[in-house]
């Protein structure tokens, strides 16, 4: 073998201490994931041209996609308000994942003398040029996706938001009524309790689901990298990069479907789309009463 299988672990192991604070890999590649989107973005947003180049308009197809998706599901008024927080996620997420298979990331690192029979390792060296200390490395980067405190970070913000946009459009009581009515008596308090305990489970089911399959490619990209050098894991890297994006997209999309369904009250109409229909039937009304007279 050309090299040792790196040390696979499921915590990430931090790069040094703030105080009492673990600075991990993932962190740090979470911080760089942040500054490429607003950089892109940002230079995006301040060099538009009449006739887009590649990027600009891969972007504004990328947006305005979006954009039409969130109106066709949550209605044109509320997708507008929901698309920041679908288009974030779905963009962070995706760029998280994508770094799975951008070289140097999870190879290159630190030598760990801490890790099993990596005691006696060289404390310099390079992963690649040095077979016996290529399994004593701590990555300096690996892919946020991969720590489950991010996954559930974004899981945590989704469900938040959801609640937050259920007061604000449905107000206080119409959304305490959600998980606590007695309406429809027992039963419809009961489904109102289960509905909140759904709540906290969608958190650990949209982490989870996006921690495992993501975690899960890296340690494929590695193991047929160690069984196959070079030119084994060139086709799974096509398969992480379709994978991330599916991913992301569900991620977002999920996002947004629950956003739709939390600011749609209980046995009636959406209110946006009540308040409307009124409105339209007094004017029709006004409209009649002219024609006769």
């Amino acid at each position: 073998m050309l090299w040792n299988l790196p040390h696979i672990a499921v915590p990430v192991e931090p790069l040094f201490y703030i105080g009492p604070l673990g600075f991990t890999s993932t962190l740090l590649l979470a911080i760089v994931n942040a500054l490429v989107i607003f950089i892109v973005f940002f230079l995006f947003a301040n060099r538009k041209k009449l006739l887009p180049g590649r990027v600009q308009g891969a972007l504004e197809w990328l947006v305005q996609s979006m954009l039409g998706l969130c109106q066709e599901v949550a209605g044109k008024t509320k997708g507008r308000k929901f698309f920041p927080w679908v288009f974030g996620i779905f963009i962070v997420v995706l760029l998280a994942n994508i770094w799975e298979v951008i070289p140097g990331v999870e190879t290159i690192g630190t030598i760990n003398t801490e890790l099993p029979g990596c005691e006696h390792a060289a404390s310099a060296g390079l992963f690649l040029a040095d077979k016996s200390i290529s399994n004593c490395i701590t990555p300096l980067f690996r892919p946020p996706s991969t720590d489950l405190n991010f996954t559930l970070a974004i899981a945590v913000i989704s469900v938040v938001v959801t609640q937050i946009y259920g007061w604000r459009i449905l107000g206080a009581k119409a959304q305490i009524g959600r998980y606590l009515s007695l309406r429809e008596g027992p039963i419809g308090l009961f489904v109102g309790l289960l509905e909140a305990v759904l709540e906290v489970a969608r958190i650990i089911s949209f982490g989870f689901r996006l921690f495992g399959n993501l975690f899960a490619g890296g340690v494929l990209l590695l193991v047929i990298g160690f069984l196959l050098p070079f030119v084994g894991a060139i086709p799974f890297y096509f398969l992480e990069i379709f994978v991330a994006f599916i991913q992301a997209f569900v991620f977002a999309m999920l996002t947004l479907i629950f956003l739709t369904l939390g600011t749609t009250g209980h046995g009636h109409e959406d209110p946006e789309e009540e308040h409307a229909a009124e409105l339209q039937h007094e004017k029709q009304l006004r409209v009649e009463q002219a024609l006769e007279r």
